[in-house]
């Protein structure tokens, strides 16, 4: 069989994959067109079939994505479309499974080998924007649920991050109410002063600054953000057994060096020695 590309771009790195799969086939020029005649196709059609797979997941796929948000969803700035197309490789590699489950898991690999598959076993020439675009349009409109789901995240993390760098410059411009505050993050959630004496709900309403929940009802956790942020101390002593939590995530991005994470026991040795004296 052959296989005729339009582009020489596309020939030549389609060549680099033959190459890399121990397949040292030539192209011919023809009509404006490169051809790929696939002399030992019966016996290297493994290394055929590996090298189309390759060439369309390493490539084609984020080419295609790219001319997809640049033309259909109108992402004219490239580094733009490269934070989605990161994303959407995150979530085919399985680093963003709950972003799969929204999407619909699919078997990526084996979308393509079915039409891989049916195209090697094809006798005589196939135009290789012709298989993408018909024999692919079952893979691509998985392709298509991934990176609309991907397109949301991406605009998600662009509000957060919208949203932690506006409490950072509350922040930066909001005066220490507090030198030191020591937070014990569990249920319920305690907040300590410097002298690790347990402050009450009515002396944080006091600092609370109200415009950070009438403003921001639904980003700004009202039980330890905002507080955090009324207080504005110089430092914070985070206690908590489970760092990798969404909450800490965000404390650390507002805060930065202000925040230091401990273990729960920590404090519990702090507040003991404290009462011993």
């Amino acid at each position: 069989m052959e296989l005729m590309f339009k582009s020489i771009h596309d020939a030549v790195r389609f060549k680099a994959f033959l190459s890399a799969n121990g397949l040292q086939d030539s192209f011919t020029e023809r009509q404006s067109q490169f051809i790929y005649s696939f002399h030992y196709l019966f016996v290297k059609k493994e290394r055929y079939m590996q090298a189309l797979i390759q060439f369309i997941h390493e490539i084609k796929r984020n080419e295609w994505v790219d001319n997809a948000l640049r033309d259909t969803y109108k992402y004219e700035i490239e580094d733009e479309r490269i934070e989605i197309i990161t994303i959407l490789n995150q979530m085919f590699i399985g680093e963003r499974v709950e972003l799969v489950s929204l999407a619909g898991k699919m078997d990526e690999e084996e979308l393509i080998q079915e039409a891989v598959v049916d195209l090697l076993n094809f006798k005589g020439a196939v135009l290789f924007d012709s298989f993408l675009r018909f024999r692919l349009k079952k893979y691509f409109e998985c392709v298509t649920e991934y990176l609309k789901v991907a397109i949301d995240e991406y605009k998600m993390e662009q509000e957060y991050q919208m949203f932690v760098n506006m409490l950072r410059d509350y922040l930066k411009n909001r005066s220490p109410q507090k030198n030191v505050v020591h937070v014990l993050l569990e249920k319920p959630i305690l907040f300590f002063n410097e002298k690790l004496k347990e402050m009450g709900k009515e002396e944080i309403k006091e600092i609370m600054d109200r415009r950070l929940l009438s403003n921001h009802p639904v980003y700004v956790d009202s039980s330890v953000i905002a507080p955090l942020l009324s207080m504005a101390p110089i430092k914070i002593f985070l206690y908590s057994v489970e760092e990798d939590q969404p909450l800490i995530r965000t404390l650390k991005n507002i805060f930065e060096e202000r925040l230091s994470i401990l273990p729960t026991t920590h404090l519990n040795t702090l507040l003991k020695a404290y009462s011993d004296t």
